[in-house]
């Protein structure tokens, strides 16, 4: 629902979601597609913790960064993540993405985001360092890549060229969202591949050992600033 309440301050290419005035929690649950007590609940809390301009037309946020910081807080341990290995030693990230391609190339059309109820096929996107590249933010190199995803299945494994056995030195992170929704109603397509959303990968990068802080610097210099200011 946040992401529905900030999306008119980020480029498309960087998010997926509706853009359009939100003036109160039944808006916000129509454009969310959650329920009204959910929506009516979320907003009750920004106004009571002071996010919401209460002189404002529509659900406007203010002081944003603390906002993201107590949710980059909350997100960190918000997801289960298991180590992979690929089956054929020495594949790399272009055979992921051409694995991923070919696995939502095939998904039936009940298996859109549109169709999110009547799902049969676990929804797959690139996050962090590889969702950076591929939205053209990347700056960190050599990272395992980790692709969210709704759940695991024996076939999706199969399809993906990779195994859970032996896999202590992982090649692949497979990420299990608890807050599923906002992570693959909100991804964006970049070649025929789903992407996680600049917001979630600075969410995500931002305490990553590996150089993550200077990853989320430049999504925050190139797609967030605007938010930031606010």
């Amino acid at each position: 629902m946040l992401k529905v309440i900030l999306a008119q301050h980020i480029e498309p290419q960087f998010l997926s979601a509706p853009r359009r005035k939100i003036r109160n929690a039944s808006e916000l649950a129509m454009a969310a597609g959650v329920s009204q007590v959910s929506a009516s609940r979320l907003v009750r809390q920004l106004e009571a913790e002071g996010f919401l301009d209460k002189y404002a037309d529509q659900l406007e946020l203010v002081r944003v960064q603390n906002l993201l910081e107590e949710w980059q807080a909350a997100e960190r341990r918000a997801f289960k993540e298991i180590p992979c290995r690929w089956v054929i030693p020495g594949h790399g990230e272009k055979s992921l993405e051409s694995a991923l391609r070919e696995y939502i190339a095939g998904q039936s059309p009940q298996d859109s985001p549109a169709n999110h109820a009547d799902r049969r096929s676990p929804r797959v996107c690139l996050g962090l360092f590889a969702a950076a590249d591929a939205l053209g933010l990347g700056f960190v190199h050599g990272v395992p890549p980790v692709l969210y995803v709704e759940r695991i299945e024996a076939e999706l494994i199969q399809q993906l060229g990779i195994s859970q056995e032996r896999a202590s030195q992982a090649d692949v992170y497979l990420r299990i969202p608890a807050h599923k929704e906002s992570i693959f109603r909100a991804a964006v397509e970049q070649n025929g591949i789903l992407v996680a959303d600049a917001l979630q990968v600075w969410l995500d990068v931002s305490n990553h050992p590996s150089r993550g802080k200077e990853q989320a610097d430049r999504v925050r210099d190139q797609v967030l600033r605007p938010l930031l200011s606010r």
